[in-house]
């Protein structure tokens, strides 16, 4: 007697033995994993109040999940991203976006199976190497 899988779409493959899910939080780690990979990023941009209002409904309805800058929808074969980053200066912003873009789509579709319906990138702010962190930063008073 054979045990075979029955695929009903590729983030859920139901099997004699049971049933195997792909969380959206795995998605979410590969588009982290996917951008620290690219040149020119320097961090996935925080989420501002609205984004966590929308997370917070979102986690409910159990169609998306998001991290820091991070919102993902996830379907029965596909997938939707949006992204917010901070850009190194000087770096040309359509090459870097078609980078990311490339990186993610290759992470996923080559762990997971899933389409990549899109992948919609903001650039939210810039980084500029003679910034210096807040606590660097000489006190004019004690």
């Amino acid at each position: 007697m054979t045990v075979g899988t029955i695929t009903t779409h590729p983030n859920q493959v139901e099997h004699q033995l049971g049933k195997t899910t792909i969380a959206p939080e795995v998605v979410t780690q590969l588009v982290e994993i996917a951008a620290k990979k690219v040149q020119g990023i320097h961090s996935i941009a925080k989420q501002g109040i609205g984004e966590h209002i929308a997370e917070f409904t979102q986690r409910f309805s159990g169609k998306s999940l998001s991290g820091p800058g991070i919102v993902v929808e996830v379907g029965e074969r596909e997938v939707a991203i949006d992204l917010r980053i901070i850009a190194h200066y000087g770096v040309k912003v359509s090459d870097l976006a078609a980078n990311l873009r490339q990186s993610i789509i290759e992470q996923i579709e080559s762990l997971l199976g899933l389409i990549v319906k899109e992948v919609n990138i903001q650039v939210s702010g810039l980084f500029f190497p003679e910034d210096k962190p807040v606590e660097m930063i000489a006190r004019r008073v004690e």
